[in-house]
């Protein structure tokens, strides 16, 4: 019943329907809380409820007796809690108003391959790769949270991922750093600012994925750079004049983005730009 004009309640009832398999109710103007009588689809696989005007805590035991569930698409609304599934693939929360850490169990969800939290209010640290094993992974966007701490090692058994998106969070704090290679992972979104307390690094390669938005100007702060290497992304707006802070850039590469503009006046004459 998904992109239609239904409004009101999820009715109670459909918790009746014991031999449901999908329930797509995605795109309506659907409101109030998710009925606790949901938990009654054993034999539930796919649950769309996204883009609506759901709101409250999602049933604490939604998902107990649903152990065949594999997709889970909640996003665009205004719910808050979380459940977890051994079977789960796809899970889409994003554009709520989830808080806290996320549970643990969703780290360990052998089968799941989308993750997709964006835009909520998530805060804590990724856990190390001792709790952490998703090895199916291809797409997780923790995008616009809270977020603190290191980059959890564990996303480097996560053979199959292709999206990372950490964006707009409070990660990197590694004061230590010298060299960061981001490049070839297809990132998107924009360069976060954050990357700027990063001040003994030396070099930054963020290259060739789909990172989008300007080139912060806080890059300029970044002292101790000497390689800068944001070629082949979606990048726009102006370089910026920022850039000829940096007094130790030897190598600076933008090509093949979308910038407009001059080429600052600011930068070095011992550059090697491309």
């Amino acid at each position: 019943l998904k992109v239609n004009g239904l409004t009101g309640a999820i009715p109670c009832t459909i918790g009746n329907l014991s031999r449901l398999e999908f329930l797509v109710l995605g795109n309506n103007i659907l409101s109030k809380q998710i009925p606790f009588e949901l938990q009654n689809l054993g034999s539930l696989q796919k649950l769309v409820l996204g883009n609506n005007e759901l709101s409250g805590h999602i049933p604490p035991y939604l998902f107990n007796n649903t152990p065949l569930l594999r997709i889970i698409c909640l996003g665009n609304n205004s719910l808050s809690g979380v459940g977890a599934l051994p079977l789960l693939q796809s899970l889409y929360l994003k554009y709520n108003q989830f808080s806290g850490n996320i549970p643990t169990t969703i780290y360990n969800m052998s089968r799941l391959q989308y993750v997709n939290l964006a835009y909520n209010n998530l805060t804590g640290s990724i856990p190390s790769n001792q709790t952490f094993s998703l090895p199916m992974l291809k797409f997780i966007s923790l995008s616009s949270n809270n977020f603190v701490g290191r980059i959890s090692y564990g996303l480097a058994a996560c053979h199959y991922l292709q999206t990372l998106d950490l964006s707009f969070n409070s990660f990197a704090d590694l004061p230590q750093l010298i060299y960061l290679y981001l490049g070839r992972n297809q990132l998107v979104g924009s360069i976060p600012t954050v990357l700027s307390n990063l001040t003994r690094l030396t070099l930054l390669d963020i290259s060739f994925g789909n990172l989008t938005g300007h080139i912060p100007t806080e890059v300029g702060v970044m002292g101790e750079l000497s390689t800068l290497h944001l070629g082949t992304n979606q990048l726009t707006g102006p370089i910026p004049t920022t850039v000829g802070n940096l007094s130790k850039i030897s190598f600076l590469n933008l090509q093949k983005n979308q910038l407009s503009g001059s080429v600052p006046s600011t930068l070095g004459n011992g550059i090697s730009a491309s």
